[in-house]
């Protein structure tokens, strides 16, 4: 086809030239030029001109169950994040921009109460509504848990606990928000044997998770996802250009 359109190009524009010289009648000077012009549109490179919309990936990187889930939308496992909840009808945009993952182990069976870590911990997303609002929370004053220092973060019958790898345990309030922003520490509980005048028992270690949670035990990504190219609405010269064939 793309041969077609060279040679109807060509022949078109002699004849034009032909019959211009020649002074034939207008309507086969108007026959001769409509080839060419139709060759010339044909072979038009303008629907190159155009550059492809992609869009960054979307991926679950978190199921809380078969329900609610945490969404991350941009490239190499960073960009904006949504808490979601399908059945609820709950979107909640946690992060704008670069949000990435928490990579240490991590199960949230509790429902309504919602506790959702940075990748460093330095903030904490939390929730007493289902995800319809958040607030964060840290950890006290003095205390700090980078990247892979929390061999275990689970949350349980509304609270969240943290087990550092040196052994600290950590725990949110019950019932969130009485008393401070922070979450409590059992070593300070037990050296202070009152924290900021709370008088909340942190646990020996952290409550069993329920045998039947079906959530994820940890936050999971593929670094290496793809943007979505979206479907282009073609121009008439490029709908006329693939029926012939000649589309690039």
């Amino acid at each position: 086809m793309m041969m077609l359109a060279i040679l109807s190009t060509l022949i078109g524009g002699v004849l034009f030239i032909i019959m211009l010289i020649k002074q034939y009648r207008e309507r086969w000077q108007m026959v001769s030029y409509l080839f060419f012009i139709l060759g010339i549109l044909a072979l038009s490179p303008v629907n190159n001109i155009r550059k492809p919309i992609i869009v960054p990936p979307s991926q679950i990187v978190y199921r809380f169950d078969e329900n609610r889930y945490i969404l991350l939308t941009g490239y190499r496992c960073e960009g904006q994040a949504y808490f979601i909840d399908d059945k609820e009808q709950v979107y909640y945009l946690l992060a704008a921009h670069s949000w990435d993952l928490y990579t240490e182990p991590y199960r949230h069976p509790a429902k309504n109460y919602l506790s959702i870590p940075l990748s460093d911990v330095s903030a904490i997303y939390t929730s007493i509504d289902g995800g319809r609002s958040f607030r964060s929370i840290h950890l006290g004053v003095g205390h700090y848990l980078g990247n892979h220092d929390s061999p275990q973060y689970d949350v349980v019958n509304d609270q969240a606990f943290i087990l550092g790898k040196d052994g600290q345990l950590y725990a949110s309030e019950a019932p969130f928000g009485t008393k401070g922003w922070s979450m409590l520490s059992k070593k300070d509980q037990l050296e202070q044997k009152a924290i900021l005048g709370r008088s909340q028992i942190i646990p020996e270690s952290i409550p069993p998770i329920p045998s039947d949670y079906t959530g994820w035990d940890k936050m999971r990504c593929d670094y290496n996802a793809k943007g979505t190219k979206l479907p282009d609405n073609h121009t008439v010269l490029e709908v006329y250009q693939h029926l012939l064939g000649t589309a690039k």
